[in-house]
Parts: C-alpha cells; structure tokens; sequence
C-alpha cells in the first residue's frame, strides 16, 4: 500500500467499507484525494450503504459534497457543536456563516501587485512516465495556477523543480541563472520553497511542536557553533503565529493535536522564515475548513503582492480560479491550456483538461466472467 498514491490509497480504504458489514460508517474527507469520477462512484456507494440501512456519518469541508450527499447537517466551531439543520431547509450561505461566524464576503482574494522580472523559466522538461515538453513562466509578484486532475503530473513537475526528483531533459532557469538541483537542499539555498501536498507526511514532524518545525530545515539561521538561538526561533514563533493567527497553546505543542488549517499555516511559516523568491503551495487549502481557506487565500495574494513569485497547484476549479493571475491546465502530463482574464472559467478549464482525457484514455475491455457477479453479490 505505500507504494500507491494517496488517491489510490483512498479508493482501497473505501472498498473495506464497502466490503464490511457495519450498521454505521464514518467518512472523514473521503474525497480530499479523488477525481470527479471516482468521487461520483463513492456517491453511489454511500447511497447503496443508505438503502441497505447503514448510517452514514460524512465528514467534509466541501460544500457541494455536503448539500449533495446528506440529510443532515451538524456543524462544528473550535470543538462546539452550533447546530443541526436539515440540509434542504438552508443554503451554502447560511451554513458558511455557522462554520465561521461571520458572513464571508469575500472567499478568494487575488494579487493586485505590479508584475515584476521573470523569476522562473522551465524549458522542455521532461520526466519518463510523469511528464513531457513542459514549457512555462512565472513572473515576481505573480501567482500562477496550475489546475489539472488527479495524477496529471502536476505534482511531479513541482517536485522536479524543486529538485526532489531528476528530469531526464530540459533546463530550469531560476532568477536569470540555469539551475540544475540535485537535491531541494540546493534549491532552498537559490531561494526557492515546495509546501507539499500532504503536509502530514511531507510537510511536518506532527510528534513536534511548532518552534522546531518552523526552524529545522533552517538550522544555520537558528544556531551559532552548532548550538540552537532558542530566544530566535521563540521569537519567529510568536512572529508567524500572530501574522498567520495560528491558534495553538504555545511552541511546543505537538501539532497533531491542531486542525489541519493550523498544521499548514505552520508549514507556510516554515518556508517564509527563510525569505524565499519563490515558493510552490501543493494543494494548499486540502482538507481545511472554509474559514481557514479564507485565510490562506489571503496569505497567497500577500505574498505575492510583497513580490513573491508563486505557484498554486490544486484540483478545486473555483480555488485556482479565484487566486490565481493566470492559470496552465494540465492532463496526462502534458500543459492542454494557458488562460488569463475572463479566459480562466471552469468550463474553459473542464474543458482543457477532459479533451486529453478522453482521447488518451482507451475504453475499459468487457469481461462477463459469472465468478465476478457473483463476488459483486457476496459483497453486496
């Protein structure tokens, strides 16, 4: 199993649901790693689970989810129940407000910053089996998005500038100078930073507090002869706590014990601490409520209105639409489309990506084996 990716990972999980006979099952953000199509298959499998009369508990932070699949709602706030309404007597507004306590004027917020030198240039990369011919720029004070569905390559092309992984061919320019990284040690010496897209197992050490997560990767900035300047890092602790309002006790509690929006702005800390030029967010908002999306919206159009040149992975249309300066849609690993202004829509992007995916994808072959339908049955 942990050789599969995380949304393959997900989709096993799911079938040992399916396969065993509860009277209740709880689904904790079931599809924070699936495509569109196989969220729609979960969706049928909870619904079958619901005519067999098993109660479903479904717990998520996507709104559309919510009204999709449940009766009921239950919200929670800072471990506070605010209420229980019934799904088709409200709307997506009105359960925001429980969620946060507030109305939410304004979900997205964009960089409104001058556009500055060309910090990023990619030329040609390519990767066997991941990704080919990737040619694309990102300016400082820019935030360029990069949409595309569940293994389109998006990730690996982050990791492979970053210097994770090797390309087979191409050239990276970084700030007007030809870089070749081989390890993302170099890369964090160039100025560059990668917030991953699981931050549990890429992006921190949860057993820690959150002083030493800030400042490990960043140890000859904290330490004089080998020794560890507690009094500095307390104080970019305090720093970034207030400036992102991460709720936690102190520095050193174990971030296990905070809510995913808290655990990624301490992985955003991480990075800026070191005054990158440039820095890569891996599906930031994955599993966080809205509130906290909010929030980190906010720090993406700061960031680059300071004259950051970002980069915003994700696989949620209205995100990467509602932050980004321009957006590239990818599929099957290769870029489909470049959209900026009233070009960058959903059904631009839908588009973009599903064209490649129909006609790269053959259709699966029909197999009428009589042992097959009758495992379907011992299942159902």
């Amino acid at each position: 199993m942990g050789t599969l990716s995380i949304a393959k990972q997900q989709m096993v999980e799911i079938a040992r649901v399916q396969a065993f006979n509860a009277n209740v099952v709880i689904f904790d953000e079931p599809t924070a790693s699936l495509t569109e199509s196989e969220k729609e298959q979960l969706f049928i499998a909870i619904r079958r689970l619901r005519e067999r009369g098993v109660g479903i508990v479904y717990i998520s932070h996507k709104m559309d989810e919510i009204f999709e699949i449940t009766d009921r709602i239950t919200v929670l706030r800072d471990g506070e129940v605010q209420g229980t309404v019934n799904t088709k007597d409200v709307d997506m507004a009105q359960i925001t407000k429980m969620m946060i306590g507030r109305d939410l004027d304004q979900f997205f917020h964009r960089a409104q910053g001058a556009i500055g030198r060309e910090m990023l240039e990619v030329r040609h990369l390519e990767k066997e089996g991941l990704f080919s011919d990737i040619n694309f720029k990102v300016r400082a004070g820019e935030v360029l998005g990069l949409y595309g569905l569940i293994g389109a390559g998006r990730s690996e092309v982050a990791e492979t500038i970053f210097g994770v992984r090797q390309p087979d061919s191409g050239q990276i320019l970084f700030d007007g100078e030809e870089v070749d990284f081989a390890s993302p040690k170099d890369a964090i010496e160039k100025g560059m930073a990668l917030v991953p897209e699981s931050r549990k197992e890429q992006g921190l050490i949860l057993g820690m507090g959150g002083r030493v997560n800030i400042t490990l990767p960043h140890l000859n900035l904290f330490s004089k002869m080998g020794i560890s300047d507690t009094r500095k890092e307390l104080e970019v602790f305090d720093y970034y706590r207030e400036q992102l309002e991460i709720k936690t006790t102190g520095p050193e509690q174990p971030l296990s014990d905070l809510s995913g929006g808290n655990q990624q702005k301490f992985v955003l800390a991480k990075w800026l601490c070191a005054d990158p030029k440039l820095i890569i967010l891996d599906e930031p908002t994955r599993g966080i409520d809205v509130g906290s999306k909010s929030s980190i919206h906010k720090i993406i159009a700061g960031l680059a209105e300071k004259g950051l040149a970002v980069i915003v992975i994700s696989s949620e249309m209205p995100e990467v639409i509602g932050v980004s300066n321009r957006i590239l849609a990818m599929a099957n690993g290769r870029l489909v489309g470049e959209f900026t202004g009233a070009g960058m829509t959903e059904e631009n992007l839908i588009n973009a990506v599903s064209e490649v995916q129909l006609q790269s994808e053959p259709k699966p072959p029909v197999v009428d084996n009589p042992k097959i339908h009758e495992l379907k049955r011992t299942v159902q």
